[in-house]
């Protein structure tokens, strides 16, 4: 296979968007695992950065929209690309491979694991579909023995071990004691055909949250802070499912992605 180096991921400096601010409060977030991230090289050889994204502290019910966002939309249908299969937009949607793959412990707890992260995928995808006209299609589920003493060893762990999948989102869910983050994910600055990224299991509705997440890392978006509103932004990352204006336009000049 032939190696792509990669330019390093760097942090993006906010925009001050004056916008309605969410009340979250602030043991919400580990502010100290907050602030992880490293730089490294992925199976591949593709230089990335990657960041230890913290799970969740508060209990968390979906869906949870902003009615002031000009991104609201009162759907909470599993996939709205499938209640609008004649939609004109529907018929412009890039389509991008998703390949769910849940390791032994989290098969252990739950045994609908198939039908379960069914659902937290299609659901993360909606924000995605609606706001860029990307859809992700699961195309099978797969099993996986994690190994690793925290989250950014199970990482390299998962894509390993998955590397031989095609071109695609691969999606790891992880239920192992030693994945010390709520998520965590490779960043690319140019499509490397396969993005990695490995969520923790916080249920279903945090699951969601940190999956939209953990993809806007593979599609090469850094962290944004406070005042800037969006699910890049720790504040927000578990209450909102948009992205702010500079990642709106980053993500949708790469929809062509993981092809």
């Amino acid at each position: 296979m032939k190696m792509k180096t990669m330019l390093l991921a760097l942090f993006v400096l906010p925009s001050f968007v004056l916008a309605q601010q969410i009340d979250i409060p602030s043991e919400a977030i580990d502010s100290e695992q907050a602030k992880q991230s490293f730089r490294t090289v992925d199976p591949f050889g593709n230089e990335v950065t990657v960041f230890v994204d913290p799970p969740v502290k508060f209990k968390k019910e979906e869906p949870w929209y902003d009615s002031e966002s000009e991104h609201f939309i009162g759907f909470n249908e599993v996939d709205e690309f499938e209640k609008f299969p004649a939609d004109e937009n529907a018929k412009r949607a890039v389509v991008v491979n998703v390949y769910v793959v849940a390791d032994e412990e989290y098969r252990a707890r739950y045994s609908d694991w198939q039908s379960r992260l069914n659902q937290i995928v299609e659901t993360a995808d909606n924000s995605y579909y609606r706001d860029f006209k990307i859809n992700w299609v699961i195309k099978g589920y797969y099993s996986w023995t994690s190994n690793g003493g925290n989250a950014s060893a199970i990482l390299s762990d998962l894509a390993r071990d998955a590397g031989s999948l095609p071109n695609g989102l691969i999606m790891g869910f992880s239920a192992d004691p030693n994945f010390d983050a709520g998520g965590i994910a490779y960043v690319y600055n140019s499509n490397p055909r396969k993005g990695f990224s490995v969520c923790k299991d916080q249920g279903v509705s945090s699951t969601i949250s940190a999956l939209r997440h953990e993809a806007g890392h593979n599609y090469g978006c850094s962290h944004d802070f406070d005042p800037v509103v969006c699910l890049m932004n720790y504040t927000y990352s578990y209450r909102i499912d948009y992205f702010d204006s500079s990642h709106d336009a980053l993500i949708q000049s790469r929809d062509g992605w993981f092809r």
